[in-house]
């Protein structure tokens, strides 16, 4: 049975009100030799940017991914040479040691976004998905006097667990830690430049990720 008219309205006004809201800050849009981790070889630069506060992730991707045990990298290039380089996702590697950190799909991570908001209206669910796949670093080709810059999502790898679990230790170095290697083409020649090491600072505290 269909229901009365007027029992139609204040419906659709109850679920406009229980509707969320996804309010993000645009990822800025600064040159690769602004960032304090950059490297420069033959007229490219490279500069990564992990982002690994709850506060700066929210404001950016308008989700806690942090606790989801999602880590957003910013990989940007700036092209101050002459030549034509190919960038692709694939030429970016995060690792610890000997073991390969893989990056995560962003359709994962748009799910994990999306569900942290009790509703969303498809209008709204659509715009996430957009920015979020505007956001992620894409196959490209970059011409000179050209930047780019793109997030790759890690998943947070696993602290590394003590016999007793009222005892935590911190190392002041960096040199254990996870660090990121990016390589570059030359459109025309075929030569790889190859960037690394950078170092990144994992989250103090996260989530681990699960799908």
């Amino acid at each position: 049975m269909t229901p009365p008219r007027s029992l139609l309205i204040p419906l659709v006004a109850l679920v406009s009100a229980c509707a969320s809201s996804y309010r993000v800050v645009q990822v800025p849009q600064y040159g690769a030799d602004l960032y304090p981790q950059s490297q420069t070889r033959s007229g490219i630069t490279v500069a990564i940017d992990e982002m690994k506060t709850t506060e700066r992730v929210e404001r950016l991707f308008g989700a806690d991914l942090i606790r989801e045990g999602i880590l957003p990298v910013n990989v940007v290039v700036s092209n101050f040479g002459k030549q034509r380089m190919v960038l692709k996702p694939s030429d970016i590697l995060l690792h610890q040691g000997k073991d390969v950190i893989d990056p995560i799909p962003v359709e994962l991570v748009m799910a994990t976004a999306k569900r942290q908001k009790t509703f969303l209206r498809s209008g709204t669910e659509a715009e996430v998905e957009k920015y979020f796949k505007e956001s992620t670093f894409k196959e490209t080709t970059l011409f000179p006097n050209e930047t780019y810059r793109g997030v790759m999502f890690f998943a947070v790898p696993p602290q590394k667990k003590t016999a007793d679990r009222f005892f935590t230790s911190w190392s002041v170095y960096r040199d254990g830690g996870p660090k990121v290697r990016v390589g570059v083409t030359n459109l025309d020649s075929g030569e790889r430049v190859l960037f690394a090491p950078f170092a990144i600072r994992m989250p103090e505290s996260s989530g681990s990720f699960s799908f």
